[in-house]
Parts: C-alpha cells; sequence; structure tokens
C-alpha cells in the first residue's frame, strides 16, 4: 500500500532505501548486488513486466513483489502470520523454496498443515493453559509426537506432553 501505483517493478526494488539500490540496475539481496531482471527472474516476473506499472499487477503478482522486496532486505529473522493466504500455486512453491533458502531463522504462523510439513523444523504448540511445547518437524511430525492429541488444554490428571 506504501507503493505508487504508477511506479514500476523495477523503481520498487531500486528506489527501496533499505535495499540500497539507488535507482540503477542493480538491487541488493540480503548484501550481494544482483541484476533487477534476474531477481524479478527469481521471483518468476518476466523480462517484459520489469518496466510495467504497479497497478498492472494482480493479487498473486503483487503478493510476489512484497516476497522478493522482503527477501531481497538484509535480515537474520523472518516473522510470517499466515504467509500462504491468497497465494497461488507457484507462489507457494517459491515461497517454500525461499524459506528453504533462508539463512536465518522464520517465525511462521500458519493454518496450512501442508506448508507447515514442507517448511518447518521445529512446530510449537499452544497448549491453550499458557504452556508452548516445541517438537521437531512440521504438523504431521507434531501430531505423531503427541500420540495424535488433539490441541487444546490437557484433562486435569493428564501429565503433560514430552516432546
Amino acid at each position: 500500500d506504501d507503493l505508487d501505483p504508477e511506479m514500476t517493478l523495477w523503481d520498487a526494488l531500486t528506489s527501496d532505501p533499505d535495499l540500497k539500490g539507488g535507482r540503477s540496475d542493480q538491487v541488493m539481496v540480503r548484501g550481494t548486488p544482483k541484476h533487477v531482471v534476474a531477481y524479478l527472474k527469481d521471483f518468476l516476473f518476466p523480462e517484459s513486466q520489469a518496466r510495467a506499472p504497479l497497478k498492472s499487477l494482480s493479487g498473486g503478482e503483487r503478493a510476489r513483489l512484497l516476497l522478493a522486496r522482503i527477501m531481497a532486505k538484509p535480515s537474520n529473522l523472518l516473522v510470517l502470520d499466515e504467509p500462504t493466504n491468497d497465494l497461488d500455486i507457484e507462489t507457494l512453491d517459491l515461497l517454500q523454496e525461499t524459506l528453504d533458502d533462508y539463512d536465518g531463522t522464520a517465525i511462521l504462523v500458519s493454518h496450512d498443515r501442508d506448508f507447515l510439513d514442507r517448511v518447518a523444523t521445529v512446530t510449537v504448540a499452544l497448549e491453550g493453559d499458557g504452556t508452548a511445547t516445541p517438537y521437531a518437524g512440521g504438523w504431521t511430525d507434531m501430531m505423531a509426537q503427541r500420540g495424535g492429541r488433539p490441541l487444546g488444554p490437557r484433562a486435569p490428571d493428564e501429565p503433560p506432553p514430552q516432546p
């Protein structure tokens, strides 16, 4: 919403002061220079769209551009709240690949169990009684470690889970 709809994809990457592009033909991607068109191609944009105005983008394309901007910034921690909402299959796959390549820690809040199975190395279950229990792996791994016990408050006589 902060971006001018008349701005091009190229400008959206090179004019961001956090990306230190300085309106050039390169964007700094976590400290490494990369040509704008090559970086846009990494995020499924054809070269012909590099100079297109942002107002011409679909919702999925806007999500990919946002992802490209976020992943270019230097960071060692990402917090993503429901990152899979409203994404098409190609962008979901791209998000997974991007997170797999991310060098830092990503904290994901998601109801997308399949996505969590594909990207999570640790799943934290909020037990409903003020405790949080970490489990190795994604959703399916967590449920297996819990013996299939559903999430929610434990019965008063039930022992705490052992991850």
